[in-house]
């Protein structure tokens, strides 16, 4: 387990060229944006990305979403990554169903907005992940991932910063047994 708290991270594709201009468009789409229509399809390609993987993936007993800050005083008044897996519940057809977190309250929650790590260098992020992200974080019921392997989706993968953070509160606060991770894309490395 060591400092990292998860197992590994799969990320469906490199953040680049055209996946990363409308990863961007819907993530800091507006709430009434016509950009939010790619949640129907970064769900479609997660199913498929789960499914031809399921190798992988078909022992995890729960599959949730990087909790994003949706309260008062927050940046989004949506939460961009649940809404892709709500998308990947339509998307389901057979009885070998994923185990999407679609519970309210999620497995894990933002409690508090943070400041975006996205403008800051290596050295500013990792202090403000094991500060600012840990003390937001919080498993409201540890009977629901207690014992449990779970997946954790986020958008984009930089340096596992914000997923060592997750997984460490469902490891610590939500008793997980092992944590891993799925996104939409790897950040380039050498890109931060």
């Amino acid at each position: 387990m060591g400092e990292k708290w998860f197992e590994w991270n799969y990320a469906i594709a490199m953040r680049s060229g055209v996946l990363e201009q409308v990863i961007n468009a819907y993530k800091y789409a507006g709430p009434d944006s016509g950009e939010r229509g790619w949640a129907a399809i970064f769900g479609r390609i997660l199913v498929g990305f789960l499914d031809a993987n399921r190798r992988v993936f078909g022992d995890m007993d729960l599959i949730i979403a990087s909790p994003t800050y949706t309260g008062p005083g927050s940046r989004r008044s949506w939460d961009h990554v649940r809404d892709i897996l709500e998308a990947a519940e339509r998307e389901q057809v057979g009885p070998q169903r994923w185990p999407f977190d679609l519970r309210v309250p999620p497995a894990v929650v933002k409690t508090t907005d943070t400041e975006p790590m996205t403008r800051m260098k290596y050295k500013e992020r990792r202090p403000h992940a094991e500060t600012e992200i840990r003390a937001a974080l919080s498993v409201p019921d540890a009977a629901r991932t207690r014992g449990r392997r779970i997946a954790v989706l986020d958008d984009v993968f930089t340096d596992g910063l914000t997923q060592r953070e997750v997984a460490r509160a469902l490891r610590l606060q939500g008793e997980a047994k092992e944590v891993y991770g799925v996104t939409l894309a790897r950040q380039p490395y050498g890109r931060s």
